[in-house]
């Protein structure tokens, strides 16, 4: 045999023996595409809002009397939220819906709940929603509350209390 022949089967017989090996691995991909979030919270901590005390010959005979404001606050929002809902409801009182019924032992009061422009919140659903603007990721939205007390009611000295519950939704 010539050494050229024998070279290139020396060649082919070690390519035979060394041969590749070749294996496939799959694997998995997995994300999660989310809405983005704000954080909101009131400017009490307790999400408690106190009326300071008014004297029973304070009270008008119909209206508002002793309003206090309070803001609703959203901060951190993700930059693609761009306008949040805010929409209120509770227990309405039986001679005003718009008002919110007291649970206190006053008798004749209820609260009224407006937003900054004077505009009543309605207890029952009428113009129960403000929408803010979210700017910076934060935005403001600020009311105010006040006793209530409905014509031809008579008025007793005790507490007032009640409970308005507001949901949020953002865009």
């Amino acid at each position: 045999m010539k050494p050229t022949h024998r070279a290139l089967l020396t060649t082919l017989a070690l390519a035979a023996l060394c041969g590749s090996a070749h294996a496939d691995q799959l694997f998995n991909l997995a994300g999660q595409i989310f809405s983005g979030t704000c954080q909101w919270s009131m400017s009490d901590a307790d999400s408690l809002v106190s009326l300071d005390p008014i004297p029973v010959g304070n009270v008008p005979p119909n209206g508002a009397a002793g309003f206090k404001s309070f803001q609703v606050m959203v901060t951190q929002c993700t930059p693609d939220i761009t306008t949040a809902t805010f929409t209120f409801s509770g227990t309405s009182d039986s001679i005003d819906p718009l008002r919110y019924k007291s649970t206190g032992t006053a008798k004749g009061m209820a609260f009224e709940l407006q937003s900054m422009d004077g505009q009543t919140v309605g207890a029952n659903g009428t113009n129960s929603s403000r929408n803010v603007v979210i700017n910076g990721g934060q935005a403001v939205l600020p009311l105010k509350v006040g006793y209530w007390h409905s014509a031809g009611i008579g008025v007793t000295a005790g507490t007032v209390a009640s409970t308005a519950i507001v949901s949020m939704t953002y865009q």
